[in-house]
């Protein structure tokens, strides 16, 4: 399991860590039943607090995307990855998120065609189970 953190995003490190679990969940990398890397392992690897790993685990656990299971470690929950939001409000949400990407992508310098093509090319990559 590949974890890139970039120390300079602004975004907490156990959100960076949340956010590349769920998408190689959402992708398949991460297959339902698989074990995730223990707290003090994947702390180690990214040399981060190992508090910090915990945070991201619990966040994915009340996700819905984890189970923690007590002496074994943490694994890749069976349930459904995809949540059913009502339509007006997965709009809204996906609105926010976007509105954050262009902030972002714009404040780097990028422009919004550039930014397009990189969505469409991980929903590619997504499709396809590459990360």
């Amino acid at each position: 399991m590949a974890i890139r953190l970039d120390h300079h995003s602004g975004e907490p490190i156990w959100r960076q860590v949340v956010e590349q679990i769920k998408y190689q969940i959402a992708s398949g990398e991460l297959k339902h039943d698989e074990k995730l890397p223990s707290i003090r392992g994947l702390a180690g690897e990214l040399a981060i607090n190992p508090r910090t790993v915990v945070k991201a685990y619990e966040s994915l656990e009340h996700l819905g995307l984890v189970v923690m299971r007590q002496g074994q470690g943490v694994f890749v929950s069976r349930g459904d990855y995809k949540t059913e939001v009502r339509s007006a409000a997965r709009k809204k949400i996906l609105n926010e998120m976007s509105r954050r990407l262009l902030a972002e992508g714009t404040r780097l310098g990028a422009q919004p065609e550039e930014m397009i093509e990189i969505i469409k090319q991980q929903i590619r990559e997504m499709r396809d189970g590459r990360n």
